[in-house]
């Protein structure tokens, strides 16, 4: 048992030193998910990277639209915007509309944190807080997170599960996996060996399993 830990322990520092890598350099301008439900595409998730002098832009947009019998009955849009200096977040700005409820709100860094503003209300929180972006695998050493569909502080345990080989658009491929819990539950997300996010999986409200399938990915082999 201690042997696998410290493998895992060994992997862990590899991917998460990797990441002191500008995510540019390890994602491109951007990384594209088909947002699947019980198997089906319903949806897609693009996170994109841009660099504005000494800022980091990364926009994440996802839309899920579920249909019965050729008719809409759900759809989900999410769009946020982060902006990263130095390696801290600076700059939040969510907008999610799922069915007919809307949560917007935005962080924003001050002299002692980031200031959450939503609803007329305003919270101070950490100023080096991760979100439930996923794309910086620097989270799986926290145990607070953002909810970036909530505006809430989440706490959470996030333990390495061990590599799995996974699916992706063109192939498959070796990951890590790593299970949230606490405040998130039935969540998992995989990364891999260079840190990069690769494949997330969560239970819906409904029940639903939604995963993301890479499309950006390079399958085994493909260098």
């Amino acid at each position: 048992m201690r042997k696998v830990a410290f493998i895992l322990w060994l992997f862990c520092s590899g991917i998460t030193d990797a990441f002191a890598n500008n995510p540019l350099e390890l994602y491109g301008d951007k990384i594209e998910f088909d947002v699947m439900r019980n198997g089906e595409v319903v949806g897609e998730h693009i996170t994109r990277f841009s660099q504005n002098g000494d800022e980091l832009r990364v926009s994440s947009h996802m839309n899920i639209d579920i249909s019965l019998l050729f008719l809409p009955v759900y759809s989900f849009d999410y769009a946020a915007l982060e902006k990263w200096v130095a390696g801290k977040m600076v700059f939040l700005d969510v907008n999610v509309v799922d069915g007919s409820d809307r949560v917007a709100f935005t962080a924003e860094h001050q002299k002692d944190g980031l200031r959450v503003q939503m609803d007329g209300r305003e919270t101070e929180i950490m100023s080096d807080i991760i979100t439930t972006n996923h794309w910086n695998v620097d989270v799986v050493k926290d145990n607070q997170v953002l909810n970036t569909l909530t505006g809430n502080l989440n706490a959470v345990t996030i333990t390495p599960m061990g590599q799995e080989e996974i699916d992706i658009l063109n192939g498959s491929m070796k990951a890590m996996r790593y299970d949230y819990s606490g405040d998130l539950m039935d969540t998992s997300v995989w990364y891999d060996d260079q840190g990069r996010w690769v494949k997330l999986r969560f239970l819906a409200r409904d029940g639903s399993t939604i995963e993301y399938r890479c499309r950006t990915c390079k399958a085994r082999g493909q260098g």
